[in-house]
């Protein structure tokens, strides 16, 4: 582990930002540091250090802290794999990391115990290659569940698609060689990919563990990201006519999902390029991935965003459009997540300075926690949640909304203390 370089990035990039009040406004997180997943309103990230190759697993907060997390598993044993992801509140993370017999494993990171792994022990029908015995790459937004894949020992299963609920159990998905990348925010929904049978993935969503195929095999495509109900999926999907990969949004419509293709950037090379989404708000009002122009990767990848009014556009495109410019030594690759409420979206790119990766985060408005519908006031509507939590209390009751979006100090209840925090926002109204 490579301390010294750490620092060094860290001090060579005092957080920046170009900022006018109410506005859109660019952050820079360090280079080396690549952000995998937003909490909720986008003040909290987690992701992976890059910048000397330990891909160790970080967690940054607004106020500008970087905490490394350990168990980097590239350095001691040369494999890796997986996403971090992050819980709604910041105080969870799932990541693959170093177990404590010296394999790859699911690992889930909790705020006030550290980190805690899937296997070991090891069950008879899981088994160690090439010293993995799997890993992570989703997390449910309540911090509960972390999803991927372990190594069966089922040699006609090879890769069991699984969600882990950290000091419960590991729960198989019915598959057959796939992974699940997402989930909602209770868990009961998940998706990722589930190999055809003769070599593609198919984008594949489980419903309270009932599998639903999304689309067809021609070419490997997955669903990536689930919003907080599970009704809504982005991922890519097979283009049939253009022979490619297309960026696409499932929806649920109580009996199955509807599919929308969303296109590709028009610079995209027929049959050798594509795009796909990685990221998608709760409302489905936004997402957001990325577009290869051509085959080979030198030939260009750009960030691509997507809303209804809009369409597809390029993250270039979209961000002169907020009246932004990039940092000088920054060229923009991919919009790789965006905050569940839409107000955060992390884009990756080079860093030309230090020719490594580096995070920058698009604020497009300021969180407001009191807003508990997400229409940008906090008025009568907003109330009568409010009013319906307080006489719950407890954020664990069976009907208490799913994230508890009027617990304001998320302390786990909705109380006197959030009442003050809401009247004082209730008397501004308009959020900023």
């Amino acid at each position: 582990m490579n301390r010294p370089l750490h620092v060094a990035l860290l001090a060579a990039s005092a957080i920046a930002s170009v900022r006018t009040f109410g506005a859109p406004w660019i952050e820079e997180i360090p280079p080396g540091f690549y952000v995998c997943d937003l909490s909720y309103d986008g003040s909290v990230a987690a992701g992976n250090i890059v910048g000397d190759g330990s891909y160790e697993t970080f967690r940054w907060t607004r106020a500008g802290s970087v905490e490394f997390l350990g168990l980097a598993s590239v350095p001691e044993i040369g494999a890796g794999g997986g996403s971090p992801d992050i819980s709604y509140n910041g105080d969870c993370i799932s990541a693959s990391i170093l177990s404590s017999d010296r394999n790859l494993t699911l690992g889930h990171w909790n705020i006030n115990s550290g980190w805690s792994e899937a296997f070991p022990p090891l069950p008879s029908h899981v088994y160690s290659q090439d010293q993995t015995y799997g890993s992570a790459w989703g997390m449910s937004g309540d911090g509960k569940h972390v999803t991927g894949y372990y190594i069966s020992a089922n040699l006609a299963s090879g890769v069991q698609a699984c969600s882990w609920a950290p000091g419960g159990v590991v729960t198989d998905l019915p598959a057959t060689r796939a992974r699940v990348n997402a989930a909602s925010y209770d868990g009961s929904v998940v998706g990722g990919w589930e190999d055809s049978g003769f070599g593609p993935w198919i984008p594949t969503v489980w419903r309270n563990g009932v599998k639903y195929p999304l689309s067809g095999s021609l070419g490997s495509t997955q669903a990536n990201s689930i919003n907080i109900d599970g009704s809504i999926v982005v991922g890519d999907a097979p283009d049939e006519w253009g022979g490619m990969k297309v960026a696409t949004i499932w929806r649920w419509n109580g009996v199955e999902y509807t599919q929308q293709d969303c296109g590709y950037l028009p610079e995209t090379s027929y049959s050798l390029g594509g795009s796909r989404f990685t990221g998608v708000t709760d409302d489905g009002a936004i997402a957001v991935g990325s577009n290869q122009l051509a085959f080979n990767p030198g030939q260009g990848v750009k960030a691509i965003i997507w809303t209804e009014a809009t369409g597809l556009v390029s993250g270039d495109d979209f961000i002169a459009s907020l009246g932004l410019e990039l940092p000088e030594n920054f060229e923009l690759r991919d919009f790789q997540a965006i905050s569940p409420d839409g107000s955060v979206i992390a884009a990756a790119g080079m860093n030309s300075d230090w020719f490594t990766f580096q995070t920058i985060l698009i604020h497009l408005r300021e969180p407001c926690p009191a807003d508990t519908n997400n229409d940008r006031q906090v008025d009568d509507a907003d109330f009568v949640s409010f009013a319906g939590a307080y006489d719950m209390l407890d954020c664990s009751a069976p009907g208490m909304p799913l994230r508890c979006p009027s617990d304001l100090n998320r302390d786990g209840m909705v109380d006197d203390a959030d009442f003050v925090l809401f009247a004082g926002a209730y008397d501004v109204l308009v959020c900023d």
